[in-house]
């Protein structure tokens, strides 16, 4: 048996995706505001439900180099995150050119 049920993870989820991304150095504290909100109103369940998990972690060789994580339920859950104003704050930064690079892996 994958998962035993009644486990965290019963259902298995079905979406997740690991993201690293580099970000312009002046942009640093503009992106860590962003992703804070993005990742904290992730995690309230009374606003995100269907996210199970998001984690960002800097790079310790590169400092302006950041590595997320995070899990979804399922699709619907995806789609009820990017309508959701933490999910806005981060658009928003991206949308601003505060991102050098990004490679997503699903």
């Amino acid at each position: 048996e994958l998962v035993p049920a009644g486990s965290p993870l019963d259902p298995l989820p079905s979406w997740a995706e690991l993201v690293t991304l580099e970000v312009k150095p002046d942009r640093i504290d503009d992106f860590l505001k962003a992703i804070n909100a993005d990742v904290s109103g992730c995690r309230d369940k009374s606003l995100d439900p269907g996210c199970l998990r998001f984690d960002v972690l800097r790079d310790r060789d590169e400092p302006n180099k950041f590595h997320g994580h995070v899990v979804f339920v399922d699709d619907d859950a995806v789609t009820h995150h990017f309508t959701m104003a933490h999910f806005k704050a981060w658009a928003d930064f991206v949308t601003s050119g505060g991102v050098v690079s990004q490679a997503i892996t699903m």
